[in-house]
């Protein structure tokens, strides 16, 4: 499974968080989360690559992108 990275992006409303293998808006709880103060979306952002980074050693995902 390639490893998830995100990224923070200007959008209509403010500031998202995106998936960088598909561009797909990041989700938490089915919520998408754009439209965020900046500082938020970059603390969400960071928060999310750390929850994955034990998923390249051991091939589980944690974090998952549900619509």
């Amino acid at each position: 499974m390639p490893h998830r990275g995100y990224t923070v992006r200007k959008d209509r409303e403010g500031w998202g968080v995106y998936q960088l293998h598909t561009g797909e808006p990041v989700r938490v709880n089915g919520r998408v989360q754009t439209g965020l103060p900046r500082e938020t979306a970059a603390e969400l952002a960071s928060a999310l690559k750390t929850l994955n980074e034990p998923e390249a050693a051991s091939g589980e995902r944690l974090v998952r992108n549900s619509a």
